[in-house]
């Protein structure tokens, strides 16, 4: 199986290709005997291949069995010339050449197939799907490994052409293992910890039965490395909740944090001891390097002895890109933490370098430009905390060379860059450290998509490992030069500069959001902020920077503002406590402190130009926990902000498809909840009363249309429905959430079942490949979790993900009579040309603050908000 070192952090070091051979088998296939004269010659060759491959030197390996393949006659030994197939792969592998991988991994695949040897086609499948793993296509993998018959079927339960039934078929247990190993791996690094931990078990199970010890350390450690995941998501919540004020939540995921970490740590060290009673030099090195940061994280004793062991082990394994990337490994665990721009201590130094320099020469050795990128960059930083910042500029130039070298090394190349840029900046060159800034985003843009998809550590670690490059650009754009002290002198050169860089990280963001479910790109050439002049709106982004919160207007006449807010940390203290607040509407007296200073810090320094423009729309594009704001109950001490102006809210300024609505022959398919569900989790949501009249005001404002409501809403009964034919109204009162993760972002059915807004995209384009998006989806009962920025971007892109040009949703739950008011006067709004969908929602919030009463309080008409487009 390929398997992955754990990441010390995540700017080190290996997006896809830091591995080990532990499933199948280690080095090539040996030579095989000589039984005529026609074989000799090939013969030979093979065994010098062999050979050079056991002395590291894989590219003089692979001239040599290139060689034995070319000097069998055609139509002999069919059989070892697929031995010599799968020996040119593994050195393929070796190098980090994928695709020549791959292409041998098939033609041995051919070969087995045609000999009918189904015990070779199933492990020769398994090493494909590993390569693919290692390339971050894990589907891809999956699909090769074991097929699903269905998307809520068993983990185990495949086609019977992949590789986990056929090695059953052969009675093949050590193919079943490779399998199974290689099928939870592939399940762990898309994010599916459920499956990952289902198939690693059942694979724990099978190699104690058949007793085939040498696979328990792989097995264990897999599980081991599954509920590190585990941890480390929760301690991040938990962190991010903390941080915000919201200390109950974050005591439950740090409890269940430590529980995680506790099963992990017991996995990984019953691998150890096996490996270490077997003398199984490489499984104990993968042991230790995972249990490393866990016994760092614990402040442990056995961190030391673990690291010690580790250089001990290192020392004997030969030169490969596996031991260099050990030894780079163990040179970055003695940073103090995760953080990738963290130094390590000065007493350290010394040991680290020694474990980074040996790593360049092996990769020197073997002719590695990947892993000598690697060391050399990693050098380049010690070079950079040590202070020596001309060392540190030709170390990291280095670096950026044989990245170049290495045809594959995208995703090293940006860090490299960053590393160039945070140089030069620290020697004062603002200019190069501004061009070295904009290559690593360039180079971003490149391949976000590739490494957000493919990397789970990396989408969980978006903000420390990948956010701050973008954000680190745009402080620099919005700095002139010669100007530092007033930052208000940028240009409107550099504002859309900053500008473009934001929505850049905004896309970024979102792809590391949704992961492989979902690809993000630009959906229109026309920015958000380029249509104001014609529809008299002023579009505001904010970018939330470390110190300082940067707010960039533009007005309908094309000028540009920008203000700061001089505490970003106040700030997300102000919004968290502001959210508190505005939900206990059972509190007559709402205290509005926080509401007015929100709208001092964000709405009052663009007041004059407001007035002066005539906007009477204001369209935020926002950044982190302000996405969870309700801007419309921002207050000024006469009246809330939604009594002056229509409010609305978009992802990004390229994500949105501006295309008005065609107010004729709306049809709506309004789904409904109005009793109490437990869904299969056990969890419970209470009833959900005034919901039968939220739908027949939908049924009536829009003839035509139809209702699933309670048991008739189901996953099954909603993707026939919008097979028979397209609504462009979606209206959906049932209980939701936008989660953290995007599986705990979804919406509850009338049976209980738990229905993401992926898989409610696929029901819609399944049902009408061909059809116009959605125009409208309405989310009248969904949930934003208060302090996860993480679960802010579900509710970013919820119109996105739905498949829809925009959405009407709700940051919190206020099941009243209000609701069903607020959604009569919008759609009422909504079939008047004269008002667009900001304005539609502007004229029912008025209407209910009008009346007075209970629902004049902002707990019952702040929460919904236009999301997407609001034309």
């Amino acid at each position: 199986m390929l398997q992955r070192w754990p990441r010390r952090t995540a700017a080190v070091l290996f997006f896809s290709s830091l591995i080990l051979t532990l499933w199948l088998g280690l080095g090539p296939l040996p030579g095989f005997s000589q039984t005529s004269r026609s074989t000799a010659v090939p013969g030979q060759l093979v065994q010098a291949g062999v050979t050079a491959y056991q002395s590291g030197d894989y590219a003089a390996a692979i001239q040599h069995w290139q060689a034995a393949l070319a000097a069998f006659p055609v139509g002999i030994a069919l059989a070892e010339q697929t031995t010599v197939q799968e020996n040119l792969a593994r050195a393929y592998q070796q190098l980090g050449q994928s695709s020549d991988a791959l292409s041998y991994w098939e033609k041995a695949t051919a070969a087995y197939r045609q000999q009918g040897n189904l015990t070779q086609v199933s492990r020769t499948l398994t090493e494909q799907a590993q390569v693919y793993t290692s390339l971050g296509q894990h589907r891809r993998a999956i699909a090769l490994l074991c097929l699903p018959l269905s998307e809520t079927g068993s983990a185990v339960d495949c086609a019977d052409s992949t590789a986990l039934p056929l090695a059953q078929a052969a009675a093949d247990p050590l193919g079943q293992a490779a399998a199974l190993g290689s099928l939870g791996e592939a399940y762990r690094l898309s994010g599916d910890y459920e499956k990952a931990l289902t198939v690693l078990q059942a694979g724990l199970a099978l190699v104690e039965a058949q007793e085939l010890d040498q696979y328990q350390p792989p097995m264990l450690s897999g599980l081991g490395n599954t509920y590190v995941r585990l941890a480390q998501a929760s301690y991040r919540r938990a962190a991010s909740s903390e941080s915000l004020g919201i200390i109950e939540f974050a005591q439950a995921l740090q409890t269940q944090a430590q529980d995680q970490e506790a099963q992990a740590l017991a996995y990984l060290q019953q691998g150890l001891e096996i490996a270490q009673q077997r003398q199984d030099v490489r499984a104990e090195v993968r042991s230790h390097l995972s249990l490393l940061p866990l016994y760092q994280r614990q402040q442990r004793a056995e961190a030391t002895t673990s690291r010690q062991r580790l250089g001990q082990l290192i020392e004997q394994l030969p030169p490969s890109r596996e031991t260099a990337y050990a030894a780079i490994t163990l040179a970055k665990s003695y940073q103090p933490s995760r953080a990738p721009l963290d130094c390590i201590p000065s007493a350290s130094q010394g040991e680290a370098q020694r474990w980074l320099e040996q790593a360049q020469a092996i990769a020197n050795r073997i002719g590695d430009d990947r892993a000598a990128s690697f060391a050399l960059g990693e050098l380049g930083h010690l070079s950079q905390c040590r202070g020596d910042l001309p060392s540190a500029l030709t170390l990291t130039q280095q670096a950026l060379w044989a990245a170049d070298q290495a045809l594959v090394s995208t995703d090293s190349t940006y860090l490299w860059q960053w590393q160039l840029g945070r140089i030069y900046r620290a020697q004062g060159q603002r200019t190069q450290a501004l061009e070295a800034y904009q290559k690593a985003v360039a180079t971003l843009e490149v391949i976000r998509s590739d490494i957000l998809i493919a990397d789970q550590e990396l989408q969980f670690d978006f903000r420390d490992t990948v956010a701050p490059i973008y954000r680190e650009l745009i402080a620099l754009q919005l700095e002139p030069e010669g100007a530092k002290a007033d930052l208000k002198q940028a240009t409107s050169v550099n504002l859309d500069a900053a500008l473009i860089t934001a929505d850049s990280l905004k896309l970024a963001e979102l792809q590391s959001y949704f992961g492989s479910d979902c690809v993000i790109a630009p959906v229109s050439q026309t920015r958000v902020d380029q249509v104001s002049t014609s529809s008299a709106t002023t579009v505001i982004s904010s970018i939330i920077l470390p110190e300082r919160t940067a707010l960039i207007a533009r007005f309908p006449d094309g000028s540009q503002q920008l203000a700061w807010v001089d505490d970003s940390q106040q700030l997300q203290k102000t919004v968290v406590d502001f959210r508190i607040r505005l939900q206990r509407y059972r509190d007559p007296a709402f205290d509005r402190s926080s509401s007015e200073q929100l709208y001092t810090w964000l709405i009052r320094p663009f007041e004059a130009a407001l007035q002066a423009s005539g906007t009477t729309t204001l369209v935020f594009v926002q950044d982190g926990v302000l996405r969870s704001v309700p801007m419309a109950a921002l207050h000024d001490g006469q009246q809330y902000l939604i009594e002056r102006y229509a409010v609305a809210t978009t992802p990004s300024l390229t994500l949105t498809d501006l295309r008005p609505l065609q107010e004729q022959g709306l049809q709506a398919l309004a789904l409904g909840l109005s009793q109490s569900v437990t869904t299969a989790d056990g969890q419970s949501f209470i009833p959900l009363r005034n919901v039968p009249t939220e739908i027949n005001t939908v049924l009536t404002q829009f003839p035509g249309s139809q209702a699933l409501l309670n048991g008739e809403f189901s996953r099954d009964r909603l993707g026939q429905t919008l097979a028979q034919r397209p609504f462009p109204l979606l209206h959906v009162a049932t209980h939701g959430q936008f989660g953290g993760d995007p599986k705990d972002t979804f919406i509850v059915t009338g049976k209980g079942e738990k229905l993401t807004f992926g898989e409610l995209e696929r029901l819609i384009r399944g049902s009408s490949p061909n059809a116009e998006p959605i125009e409208l989806i309405s989310l009248t009962a969904c949930e934003t979790a208060v302090g996860d920025d993480r679960s802010t971007l579900g509710l970013a892109g919820v119109a996105i993900r739905a498949g829809a040009r925009s959405a009407i949703a709700s940051l919190w739950t206020i099941d009243d009579a209000t609701t069903a008011q607020l959604v009569s006067g919008f759609y009422s709004g909504l079939r008047k040309p004269e008002l667009n969908k900001a304005q539609a929602l502007q004229a029912a919030q008025k209407a209910v603050i009008a009346a007075g009463g209970d629902g004049a309080h902002p707990a019952y008409w702040a929460p919904l908000i236009v999301v997407g487009n609001w034309l």
